[in-house]
């Protein structure tokens, strides 16, 4: 296919042959901590999306195809080099010598579950990268006919390890693969390595689950909680052991009971007890468990929360004797800095940069979502810091005897941003990020009222889709669009609750957290959101989108600007066709009706 471009798009062009892009992947920035690095990647304060003034004299080009291209370029550039200069600042806080954090970490063995998850890639990249520790055991259980050893090579791969892989390219040699599976009792872990683990250990970080919104109460909680039950049973029986973080959710206590209001970094009540429910699920079919269960957990929205609300009950219950902490991360998107700029997994697709993801690509027209609600987005970077530094806290506290469990938010709740800003930073900032690969125009119509959005959904989607599927028969093409528009109608329904609601998360514990860092700690484990600025990081995860879901030539930027500007007129003109076609066979149907129903009643006049 040629990637030149020129005149008015072809249908056939658009709409079809780049869909494949789409399908295949199924195969789910600046900070500001001493400077006015918001400027710095926007350019004036005038420019920048968090301080934008309606008195602002902001220049032009003259053809804003011209200006949104170079804008694109432009924005990437001071995007990677912030990335740069933040790489350059963890070095030199690293060279000084004078952080605290990682003396937890020098020398100790750690044990990582979900390390081939998203947030387990980055935070086993960025403990490697700042920390020196002696191995980390990863559990990964084979998959798709690959062993453990396999999967830790195919997961070495990703990018997210580039600049590792560049300043230290043994680093592969301090990672043990350990196969074994978190559903399974004692992990599936053979007895070899479970003496290995038992006997050198120092540090767990668990984060393991399953995070399917849509998963079985069966599965889920052997899954989330009998797993977790399996890991302090490992932790109580090592024998060096000096932390151990278990990753749970913002949103385990983020019920419809307590929407609008503030849920606290402490324990809550438990729907039911972790032994019962483990129980349960050992014993019952998914039906019998789901007819049992369902009561109970109508106050949540899926069974990942509910089950992760458990889990918490069954760390306070048994883990008191242990030196470990939870921490809630809200919705993670990609990495804010660290190692590179908007890194994200490409798994990711079918999460929140889903939704991203298809109205960059043109796929998705309308979003069901409130513009007034406050979104708590945080970047993995920053989680991942919160991980590292909670490990070190924890340890520091228990050997100073400070037995108390604590909890840690990762949230934006001193630092919001609402639906409303997101979609002002789309309209004003973002479009220039719009992919080469799109297939339509990018836009989408957001509204909160779930009858119009299904109403738009037929209109924007299905309608259209099974028209193209149509055509694709005609012409001897697989039908595709309607296959795909199920898919983005799924993704959304999965997030509709957390869209449309928000909570007060209150991050006391996690404020101390930070504030009780030196100056080389918060350069290094930044894990404040305070210190970031929502806009930017908006623009980093939509540029991450760009360069590692959808794979853009940074190249191609202004193919993509020219082709935009095409599809906006293609778009006008068949919404136009479209809804007038619409209109009159409505009108038509309505006509019919009418004269059907008159000639029934003149012959029922007639026959009386």
């Amino acid at each position: 296919m040629a990637e030149s471009f020129a005149g008015v798009p072809s249908w056939h062009h658009f709409r079809l042959a780049r869909v494949s892009a789409f399908l295949q992947l199924d195969s789910a920035c600046g900070i500001v901590v001493d400077g006015d690095e918001d400027a710095e990647l926007y350019g004036p304060p005038q420019y920048s999306p968090s301080r934008i003034a309606p008195e602002a004299d902001i220049p032009e080009a003259e053809d804003p195809r011209e200006r949104d291209s170079d804008n694109k370029m432009e924005i990437a550039r001071r995007i990677e080099e912030k990335g740069l200069e933040k790489s350059l600042r963890v070095k030199q806080a690293l060279e000084s010598g004078n952080s605290e954090v990682v003396t937890v970490y020098d020398g100790a063995v750690l044990f990582i579950t979900g390390g081939s998850g998203f947030i387990g890639k980055q935070l086993v990249e960025k403990i490697l990268r700042t920390c020196n520790v002696k191995k980390i055991y990863l559990l990964l259980r084979p998959k798709k006919g690959k062993t453990a050893i396999q999967r830790l090579n195919q997961i070495l791969e990703d990018p997210v390890y580039g600049i590792l892989r560049s300043e230290q390219p043994d680093f592969a040699s301090k990672l043990i693969p350990v196969e074994g599976d978190v559903v399974d009792l004692n992990l599936g872990i053979e007895e070899e390595s479970r003496k290995k683990i038992i006997e050198e250990v120092n540090i767990i970080f668990h984060g393991a689950a399953t995070i399917n919104f849509e998963e079985t109460i069966k599965v889920a909680a052997l899954t989330n909680i009998r797993g977790t039950r399996e890991i302090l049973n490992l932790a109580k029986s090592c024998k060096q052991l000096k932390s151990l973080v278990h990753i749970s959710t913002a949103y385990a206590h983020a019920t419809r009971s307590r929407i609008k209001t503030e849920i606290k970094e402490d324990f809550y009540d438990s729907p039911l007890p972790p032994d019962a429910l483990i129980q349960l699920a050992e014993d019952l079919e998914n039906e019998q468990l789901e007819k049992v269960i369902e009561p109970l957990r109508r106050d949540w929205p899926n069974t990942y929360t509910f089950t992760k609300a458990i889990t918490e009950e069954l760390v306070r219950q048994t883990a008191t004797d242990l030196p470990v902490c939870i921490v809630r991360p809200a919705i993670v998107i990609s990495a804010y800095k660290e190692p590179v700029p908007g890194w994200v997994d490409i798994k990711n697709a079918y999460g929140p940069s889903g939704m991203v993801l298809g109205v960059s690509l043109g796929v998705t027209h309308t979003v069901h979502a409130d513009e007034d609600i406050m979104l708590d987005f945080v970047p993995v970077d920053i989680v991942n810091n919160a991980l590292i530094v909670a490990a070190w806290t924890t340890h520091q506290s228990y050997i100073a005897g400070e037995k108390q469990i604590k909890i840690y938010f990762v949230t934006g709740h001193r630092n919001p941003i609402y639906y409303r800003d997101v979609v002002n930073v789309v309209k004003e900032q973002a479009r220039p990020l719009v992919s080469p690969k799109a297939i339509w125009h990018s836009f989408a119509v957001v509204t909160k009222y779930k009858l119009i959005y299904l109403l738009l959904t037929w209109l924007l989607h299905y309608i259209p889709g099974y028209i193209i599927d149509g055509v694709c028969v005609m012409i001897g093409e697989k039908p595709q669009f309607i296959k795909v528009y199920k898919k983005v109608y799924s993704v959304s329904s999965v997030f509709v609750y957390f869209t449309n609601n928000d909570w007060v998360f209150l991050d006391d514990n996690a404020l101390r957290l930070y504030d009780q860092l030196n100056s080389a700690d918060k350069e290094l484990f930044t894990c404040d959101m305070q210190q970031v600025d929502m806009p930017a990081m908006l623009m980093t995860w939509f540029y991450g989108v760009s360069k590692f879901i959808i794979k853009d030539d940074v190249t191609q930027y202004e193919y993509a600007v020219r082709k935009q500007w095409w599809l906006r007129i293609a778009n006008v003109m068949f919404l136009t066709l479209y809804f007038y076609a619409l209109y009159k066979l409505v009108a038509v149907t309505f006509a019919c009706l009418f004269y059907f129903f008159n000639l029934s009643a003149g012959v029922y006049q007639t026959s009386v």
